[in-house]
């Protein structure tokens, strides 16, 4: 397979990724398709831009797998491991590349950083008070200018309370059964889900990439906190 990054793309995030003060871990997890490869490569390139990156992969059948719950019919599916070595819920389902390539580089900063949440404290204070298993779910396309936003949101929400949140970017059109599922027609499509009784239950969904205020109101409407 050619190389994804060509060289002045390399030295692009090469600048970038120096403002990292600490060690990320990227976990892939893969399964026989084409965008397993693909995902590998790309995490496996950053890798060898910065030594600031780690990248371990493993096949979707690993008990590795358990560990993260990561559904096995789903993959690739990654997940990036802080520089203390936590998880704090960031999850891609897919490639992160076009607009959301921009989106895996800033969370390879936020997680270097111990996962620092840009979030007023205001807002923070507020995702803490969550005291419920949730899972957030983003579907993007590469394409859409405005899913980078929506990502973001939802991975600095688990960065800020990663016991009780887990937040997944799923590229809508490598996953087009879960597409259907939640019947996603437009991108950045946002779906809360809280876990009861072993089972996640969709509890809010919105559509766009909304202010943080906006975004924080929504989400803990749908969790129903006030």
């Amino acid at each position: 397979m050619d190389r994804l990054l060509d060289k002045k793309t390399s030295e692009q995030v090469g600048e970038l990724l120096n403002k990292m003060t600490g060690k990320v871990e990227i976990i892939v997890f893969k399964g026989n398709n084409e965008f397993s490869a693909v995902a590998e490569q790309l995490f496996t390139e950053i890798s060898q831009i910065t030594d600031k990156v780690k990248v371990i992969s493993y096949d979707i059948t690993s008990p590795v797998s358990d560990e993260f719950e990561i559904d096995k019919l789903l993959t690739p599916a990654s997940v990036m491991l802080d520089s203390q070595g936590n998880d704090r819920g960031v999850r891609f389902y897919g490639i992160p590349s076009g607009h959301e390539f921009s989106t895996l580089l800033q969370d390879l900063l936020a997680m270097s950083k111990n996962g620092e949440v840009e979030f007023s404290q205001k807002n923070i204070d507020r995702i803490k008070t969550i005291d419920k298993k949730v899972r957030i779910r983003v579907f993007v396309t590469p394409t859409c200018p405005y899913c980078p936003k929506a990502v973001i949101s939802a991975h600095q929400t688990a960065m800020a309370n990663s016991e009780m949140v887990v937040a997944e970017m799923f590229e809508a059109n490598e996953f087009s059964n879960e597409s259907q599922k939640y019947n996603v027609s437009s991108v950045p499509h946002t779906i809360i889900e809280v876990k009861e009784n072993d089972d996640w239950v969709k509890t809010g969904e919105f559509i766009g990439a909304y202010p943080e205020d906006n975004y924080i109101s929504e989400l803990m409407q749908a969790i129903d906190i006030k």
